[in-house]
């Protein structure tokens, strides 16, 4: 894979997406929603903000959990297309798939459609895509909106938000990892709905006429078009995932692997623990594709997107490593064994094959 090339600014900066920018945002953010956990003392919190859902505590030992998350660009690839089929069935995963982080089990979401223009056939193809993104998380649909605000939106966003149950006692933030676990993998379907900017400058190219005709492209190593390869629904993990909790299968944390990549792990309520991956799973095409036309370094690859890993669970032993990948095998979904918890201190992921380290959401050369 290419080295890095001496640039103050990332690929996926220089793309329009900052990082570093989100981070100072967020942080702005949170000085004034931080506070607002003690204005509700009847329903408190039961997890601290940063996971990736939260928990209401509604008393008798019952909890809801609750999330919200969208389509991000991936919705100017719909467009580029002229398909808007799937892209409801990865607002249902982006929400679902973070929901069962915390060991809840989905229940219902809402959609959010701010749009410039209605179009029925395009609403149509939305809506079936919700419907089966619903099917495959056995949630309902339970409302929405549309906001036609063409002032703000140029074509159409589509964002979702997403409950679901969970028994207090069953919360989960990963505060349970312990040395000498083991990390398990869950083959993602593709680039799911996270990178989509650095994708698509990328293989799309950065002018309106590049992308209407690279989005048609054959690409041989992918076997089909540029543009059917980055509009690949999301795969939604609910089913194995759920299936290892009612069968009892100790978990101790479940990791959705979105933007950030494998320093989502960092994400778990738990210090002095390093996440060792290694080996390294099988790269897909599509990866190494990206990374082979836009020279982009392994730290920015491995922090930018899932690189074939959509979901990880760790778990205490061999054991548990087996009755996992047979769940996920029953469910179509591939399982890899990608590493192991050690000591450290402080928290830090590191991936040993490409020589690089995470802290927080960063991946950096080691």
């Amino acid at each position: 894979m290419p080295d890095p090339k001496p640039n103050t600014l990332s690929q996926y900066e220089q793309s329009g997406v900052s990082s570093r920018g989100a981070e100072d945002a967020l942080s702005g953010l949170l000085e004034h929603v931080l506070p607002t956990r003690k204005f509700s003392k009847r329903y408190p919190l039961a997890a601290d903000i940063g996971y990736f859902a939260n928990v209401i505590d509604i008393g008798n030992g019952q909890g809801i959990a609750f999330g919200t998350d969208g389509v991000g660009t991936k919705v100017v690839v719909a467009e580029l297309m002229d398909r808007y089929d799937t892209i409801g069935i990865d607002c249902v995963a982006m929400n679902v798939n973070d929901l069962i982080c915390v060991g809840a089990r989905p229940v219902s979401m809402v959609d959010y459609i701010g749009c410039s223009f209605t179009d029925a056939r395009i609403f149509s193809e939305i809506g079936k895509g919700l419907a089966e993104g619903a099917r495959q998380g056995e949630i309902s649909i339970s409302g929405g909106e549309i906001s036609q605000i063409r002032e703000i939106i140029n074509g159409v966003d589509l964002i979702g938000a997403c409950i679901g149950h969970v028994s207090l006692d069953h919360v989960n933030t990963g505060k349970g990892i312990q040395p000498g676990n083991l990390i398990v993998g869950l083959a993602a379907s593709g680039v799911h709905s996270n990178g989509l900017t650095l994708a698509r400058r990328i293989l799309l190219g950065g002018t309106p006429e590049e992308q209407k005709k690279n989005v048609h492209k054959y690409e041989e190593r992918l076997g089909r078009t540029r543009g059917e390869e980055l509009l690949e629904p999301t795969r939604i993990y609910v089913k194995p995932v759920m299936e290892m909790l009612d069968a009892g299968i100790d978990l101790k944390a479940m990791v959705h692997i979105t933007s950030g990549g494998f320093s989502n792990l960092n994400r778990v309520e738990n210090d002095n623990i390093r996440f060792v991956i290694d080996p390294l799973p099988p790269v897909p095409e599509v990866f190494k594709l990206i990374q082979d036309l836009g020279e982009v370094s392994d730290a920015e690859m491995y922090e930018v997107f899932n690189m074939g890993i959509g979901f990880c669970v760790i778990v205490e032993g061999t054991r548990e490593v087996q009755a996992v990948s047979e769940i996920c095998k029953e469910h179509d979904v591939a399982t890899h064994m990608i590493g192991c918890i050690e000591p450290c201190h402080g928290k830090e992921v590191t991936i040993p094959e490409c020589n690089l380290i995470g802290k927080g959401q960063k991946i950096s050369p080691a």
